[in-house]
């Protein structure tokens, strides 16, 4: 077997794990990216969330194995985000690993339904989630801070994407100087469709906290809806489209290079 070149870091089972994960996440953006592009070009259907991209994949080709394959990468995402948990030398970076843990255990839940031919997830089942929530005392506060957080978390993607700073797990890959420049192209345009859902996805369980109504509730097919309202939307949608296209395939250049270990 050759030897890692120099600094490059052993194959060790937390890399292994990330390198899976960020494949499995890559082919659902991928679905939800492909699916929102062929509704703006073809004008056909509606666009879909993460639970309706994982449908699409069941019913293609050996769909059911394919899909138990992403399930089992989010699994090993979900564990190597919580290995960064442990590592993370700050509370903001705890926060983020735990946040990433969260939503690819979600996904882990939904593909596990879908495969099983149990009801799917998406809005409906946030929604039903929310008005659980909205029953306790203390669950509309809780609905409105996890609102908050996404608005937070999706507004960083945002501000990543225009200054050039890219996330640790983009900055610690180990590639060609020639390519890295398209690399972070890529990224930078992912991070800023994927940021620009999650934002409007927060403020949807936002409103829906302070309205008191969790119909207000809309997952990323819903967001993607709500850009098409406004002025300019179906170009913006368009724009979206292919940027969450560009943040499956970033995520799959991450799964198909090494990272170096930053202190």
């Amino acid at each position: 077997m050759a030897r890692a070149r120099r600094g490059e870091p052993k194959q060790g089972v937390p890399e292994v794990l990330g390198r899976f994960g960020f494949f499995a996440r890559g082919i659902v953006y991928l679905f939800v990216g492909g699916i929102a592009a062929r509704v703006a070009l073809l004008a056909r259907g509606l666009p879909e969330g993460p639970a309706g991209a994982l449908q699409e994949l069941l019913e293609g080709w050996h769909g059911r194995a394919a899909l138990w394959v992403v399930a089992a990468g989010l699994l090993s995402f979900v564990v190597y985000r919580l290995a960064d948990f442990v590592r993370a030398p700050s509370p903001i970076a705890k926060i983020v690993s735990l946040v990433g843990a969260i939503g690819a255990l979600v996904l882990v839940w939904t593909s596990i339904r879908i495969v099983l031919n149990v009801r799917s997830g998406g809005a409906p089942a946030f929604r039903e989630w929310g008005g659980r929530l909205m029953a306790n005392p203390w669950g509309r506060g809780a609905l409105a801070l996890g609102g908050a957080i996404a608005v937070v978390a999706g507004l960083v993607e945002v501000v990543r994407a225009v200054i050039g700073k890219l996330p640790k797990d983009f900055v610690a890959l180990v590639i060609a100087r020639d390519s890295r420049k398209w690399a972070s192209r890529l990224a930078r345009f992912g991070l800023l469709a994927h940021g620009t859902v999650i934002v409007l996805v927060g403020l949807s369980v936002f409103r829906a906290a302070v309205l008191t109504n969790p119909r207000e509730i809309v997952g990323t097919g819903g967001a993607l809806r709500k850009l098409t309202l406004i002025e300019g939307g179906p170009a913006l949608f368009a724009v979206a489209a292919i940027g969450l296209l560009a943040y499956g395939l970033s995520m799959l250049v991450l799964a198909a290079h090494r990272r170096r270990r930053l202190r």
